[in-house]
């Protein structure tokens, strides 16, 4: 995959910059946003591997000059968006209380090599793991703990400009964040933009309560965790298909449908067609089964991803 060799700067966001890789139907391919101002610098998420973030530092040097970054916020514990913090030396890792509690609990860099490298090829989860997860160096990645947490709203600066951090999970994830700067918000994985997303906690309404808070912001930039920077408008798009796919979820449940038959239910039907990855779907609605039954846990990443991938090759 060909990744960007230079910020894109955020429209009307002065020393605002994103570093996007094309991560259309693809895996682990997350949204960064550098903020630059006067001596210091931040990155909102890094990536997964020691491959790609080695390869956005490059992208930022001609924006950095002589900067070194000072803090580094992870809007979640999916290594996707923390297993580079190890190439910020000194710099302050924020993240929610929530998120860096759950951090010994999610697949670290080691054991996903193992998932990806060892996992049967002949299972649906093995294949799976192999064919989306295959691109990335997991040996160059390295599990480094927030040494900075919150919870409810935490504020810093960054040169001149003013950085809030709202806590929003359990949603996406156990301990989501999400970071304003002025009227640009960056949303972490409660937003995924032109794929379906997968999410590991929930319940969905908690998911919706995150993006409400989003568009209570009035933002005028939002930028997603994967996909392309949109406006208020592509967030409001989304919340609207949050909602009919909880709709569309309970109403099975109710009529009794195991939460396959839902999604093969649902997927006949035609369900979002423009949207890309239609098995992240069946991690969405075997999550929401969980919520709707009250179990005292949802099940784990490997089940849901295990569930996804049998879809896949049913």
């Amino acid at each position: 995959m060909n990744l960007p060799d230079q910020l894109t700067p955020v429209p009307g966001a002065d020393g605002l910059f994103l570093w996007a890789p094309d991560g259309a139907g693809r895996w682990g391919y997350a949204n960064c946003l550098w903020i630059v101002s006067g001596s210091e610098a931040a990155v909102v998420d890094t990536p997964y591997d020691g491959r790609l973030t080695e390869a956005m530092i490059a992208a930022a040097r001609p924006r950095l000059g002589d900067r070194t970054v000072r803090t580094v916020v992870n809007t979640h514990a999916n290594g996707d968006h923390t297993f580079g913090n190890h190439l910020f030396p000194g710099a302050e890792i924020v993240a929610t209380r929530a998120a860096s509690d759950h951090l010994h609990h999610e697949p670290t860099p080691q054991q996903m090599h193992a998932l990806v490298q060892e996992s049967p090829p002949d299972t649906p989860l093995g294949r799976y793991l192999r064919e989306h997860f295959g691109v990335f160096d997991f040996t160059s990645a390295r599990l480094t703990e927030p040494t900075l947490t919150f919870s409810g709203r935490y504020a810093f600066t960054v040169g001149d400009k003013e950085v809030e951090l709202h806590e929003v999970g359990p949603a996406h994830h156990a301990g989501d964040l999400v970071a304003r700067v002025g009227d640009v918000v960056c949303t972490g994985d409660v937003f995924f933009h032109g794929d379906h997303p997968p999410h590991w906690a929930g319940p969905l309404q908690n998911i919706i309560e995150a993006c409400e808070l989003v568009l209570g912001f009035n933002p005028r930039v939002v930028i997603p965790g994967h996909g392309p920077r949109t406006d208020r408008a592509g967030l409001e798009e989304h919340l609207v298909y949050l909602r009919t796919v909880q709709r569309e979820i309970r109403l099975r449940f109710e009529a009794g449908m195991t939460a396959e038959k839902a999604m093969e239910d649902l997927t006949q039907r035609d369900f979002y067609p423009h949207l890309g990855m239609p098995e992240r779907l069946m991690i969405v609605t075997a999550l929401e089964y969980s919520h709707l039954r009250g179990d005292s846990s949802p099940p784990g990443v490997l089940d849901l991803a295990g569930r996804a991938a049998a879809w896949v090759y049913q």
